[in-house]
């Protein structure tokens, strides 16, 4: 992950798509009768969607593609060799990269923030409850890709299926507006799923637009989200592992 610095910084500048809905919005909100749209104005949607870019950027996973490659290639067979589960591999892997990524991104962040007029709370409490929040977040999404990626065992193109997902993500979790502009309908179906605690959330803290009470009412439920999928997550290898056959070895 260190020698491919120059790559990992065009992933990080490929990602903009929070920022751009950030201005689409601050425009929106600084046209509209009494400069706000739903709470919000020009200086608060910069402040969610610069939050929004840089968590998207923890969240980032891509191992759906490289375990669905493996599969398919046969490469999975010299990893099934080795004493541990190659699930770990990817997951430090994955937490290696941010090494390199956090750097810059933190960085971008103080620019982006200085240009826009950002603003974000003082008080400590949100920044701890970010900072416990997003590592469970990019646990659950990482079971989540990982999942789809073992569908490689029983689908040639199991990666198609992260296409899907990622459309709930970004539009559930929040990467395209906040939560609280969707209709209430949407509100009640996203509160079912995971996706708003995993990014949403966490920025509307350190904007002061979420509480202590959301905050625990999030941890609890990523929670028992991350723990759902580690079971599916596990039980899906042991019976893919049996069906596997190194097609491409």
């Amino acid at each position: 992950m260190t020698v491919y610095r120059a790559e990992i910084v065009i992933w990080m500048l490929s990602g903009t798509l929070s920022l751009i809905m950030g201005l689409i919005w601050m425009q929106q909100a600084a046209s509209a009768p009494g400069g706000e749209i739903g709470g919000y104005t020009a200086r608060d949607f910069a402040s969610y969607f610069i939050a929004t870019w840089g968590t998207a950027q923890i969240l980032v996973v891509w191992v759906a593609w490289e375990l669905s490659f493996d599969v398919r290639q046969g490469t999975l067979s010299p990893k099934l060799l080795r004493p541990i589960d190659p699930f770990w591999m990817h997951y430090i892997g994955h937490w290696a990269e941010r090494v390199v990524r956090l750097p810059i991104m933190f960085a971008l962040l103080v620019v982006f923030a200085r240009l826009s007029g950002a603003h974000y709370t003082a008080e400590a409490w949100p920044w701890l409850a970010y900072l416990l929040l997003v590592p469970l977040a990019f646990t659950l999404r990482f079971l989540l890709e990982y999942s789809i990626g073992l569908l490689a065992f029983w689908f040639e193109a199991a990666e198609n299926f992260q296409e899907l997902i990622w459309v709930l993500y970004a539009a559930l979790g929040g990467l395209l507006a906040p939560l609280s502009l969707y209709p209430a309908a949407v509100q009640r179906f996203a509160a079912f799923t995971p996706f708003p605690y995993m990014l949403g959330l966490p920025c509307d803290l350190l904007t002061g637009k979420a509480g202590l009470g959301d905050a625990l009412r999030g941890f609890a439920i990523l929670l028992a989200w991350t723990l759902a999928f580690g079971l599916l997550r596990s039980w899906m290898w042991r019976r893919g592992v049996r069906k596997y056959g190194a097609v491409g070895a």
